[in-house]
């Protein structure tokens, strides 16, 4: 089957992003208030938090709204007088600055003269929308967990990219770095799969083919 599409996730694999850099905020803010915080566990817990209410079969929440009912959980059992809902909005605006990697635009204006190209994203609209403008990133059509109303690595996530584009998964690749939502996520419904290797650690969990940069699609996966 002739490949037709390539879907990208986007941050870490289009979009530089800071890990744990929104739980060391709220942590300060409820240090700052000389209360002691176990801070592994407040970081297994804020990311367990966020993963318990993206699953299949939860309600399906927004980006932004889990990211108020989770920093109101922490001020609520610290009593720190703060308002959730603005802290919340402050780290997603924080997240629209981030920058593209300095091959995303050459490769992916490449790649758009041959493949339909698209990114699938556990994102808010906004936050995708800001980021892809603030960097000049145009692709064919942008998913997001908000449009989409469920999040990686849910099969029906991929599917309703290929449903929306009359696809069969045997003609669409998918390119990201996250080992569960990017590789495990799509070839669970038959996707190939490109794991982005930035930092070179050679995971090896089944992906079709590891790049450590995007040019290397071109060069190598896709000749």
């Amino acid at each position: 089957m002739i490949m037709r599409a390539i879907i990208f996730d986007a941050f870490g694999t289009l979009f530089r992003v800071t890990s744990g850099g929104s739980a060391k905020t709220i942590m300060k803010n409820i240090t700052d208030c000389r209360i002691a915080v176990d801070e592994k566990a407040f970081h297994e817990e804020w990311k367990s938090y966020y993963k318990n209410h993206t699953l299949d079969n939860c309600e399906f929440m927004t980006e932004r709204d889990i990211f108020i009912a989770r920093i109101q959980m922490f001020y609520d059992r610290y009593h720190i007088n703060r308002n959730a809902e603005n802290d919340a909005d402050s780290l997603l605006a924080e997240a629209f600055d981030r920058e593209a990697y300095p091959e995303v635009k050459t490769v992916l204006n490449e790649l758009m003269k041959n493949y339909l190209v698209f990114i699938g994203s556990n994102t808010d609209n906004d936050v995708l929308e800001n980021v892809m403008q603030k960097n000049s990133i145009t692709v064919h059509k942008v998913y997001t967990s908000e449009n989409l109303k469920c999040y990686k690595p849910a099969g029906q996530f991929f599917k309703k990219i290929l449903d929306d584009n009359d696809l069969t998964s045997d003609e669409v690749l998918f390119v990201g770095d996250s080992i569960t939502d990017d590789i495990l996520g799509p070839k669970a419904i038959g996707i190939k799969t490109v794991l982005l290797d930035r930092n070179g650690i050679g995971s090896n969990i089944g992906q079709d083919y590891t790049i450590t940069d995007m040019n290397e699609l071109i060069n190598n996966v896709l000749r």
